[in-house]
């Protein structure tokens, strides 16, 4: 089994840091600046709390995947249905489709002996699945080059099933929130080892850590799914979701 665990920068600080310093410490990690270095006012981050996302709630406005017209009515007429993965996203040289940033984030973690941070890349093993959220933006769909879409109008179900298509472990689904910079604080407790790096040092944050995303793609409007699998994966793959077709209805655009 094999789950990559990227790390850029890790660190520690054994006592409670003030909002402002929280903020100093995160710019640094995002910079590549010393932690002892001073920062410009712009350099100051501040971290995204991860209650903030909301994963796993389903929301009032609709859920529409964007896409072409005969990947569209394949799905409806056969099941397929493609998923990417972040090395999919990361490596595609598509200015909409693409994100070099897919599945790197900055970290900082309060813990009852501190803060805890870095910079680490992880959620390798996941395929990914990108809608749309809200009223669809005609100017939005050209950039991608899509002219047709459906609604997904159960998405808890529509996931349900593609788990089982694809024999994932877990799955999560939700909005991604757009900032100037990648960063997601956390409160993980006593769950957490300093003394030890590991694949577990990710999970000072959970799954929010991947549904954060560059202010430059706000348009998007990004409704994500992910499935976890068991070994990293790379690329996209098409499978067959016929079960998940019930969830979902053509959307016809004028």
């Amino acid at each position: 089994m094999s789950r990559t665990f990227r790390v850029y920068k890790h660190m520690w600080i054994e006592k409670k840091l003030s909002a402002f310093e929280l903020k100093g410490l995160c710019g640094a990690l995002v910079h590549n600046t010393a932690v002892d270095q001073p920062l410009k006012p712009a350099q100051f981050v501040k971290p995204v709390p991860e209650k903030r996302f909301k994963l796993g709630r389903v929301p009032q406005q609709p859920i529409i995947k964007l896409g072409k017209s005969e990947h569209v009515k394949s799905f409806f007429k056969t099941g397929a249905l493609q998923l990417g993965s972040f090395d999919y996203y990361s490596s595609s040289e598509h200015p909409e489709i693409g994100d070099v940033e897919e599945g790197l984030v900055t970290l900082i973690a309060k813990t009852p002996f501190g803060v805890i941070g870095g910079k680490y890349g992880s959620g390798y093993n996941n395929r990914m699945f990108c809608t749309y959220i809200g009223k669809i933006d005609p100017a939005t769909m050209k950039k991608f080059g899509y002219d047709s879409a459906f609604i997904i109008t159960h998405p808890a179900e529509f996931a349900e099933a593609i788990a089982e298509s694809v024999g994932a472990r877990t799955f999560t689904f939700g909005q991604c929130l757009y900032r100037p910079q990648k960063a997601v604080l956390g409160f993980p407790g006593n769950n957490v080892d300093r003394d030890k790096l590991s694949h577990r040092s990710g999970e000072i944050v959970q799954a929010g850590k991947y549904f954060i995303k560059h202010q430059r793609y706000s348009h998007q409007r990004e409704f994500r799914f992910l499935w976890e699998l068991e070994e990293d994966i790379s690329g996209a793959k098409a499978y067959d979701c016929s079960s998940a077709r019930q969830y979902c209805k053509p959307l016809f655009l004028r």
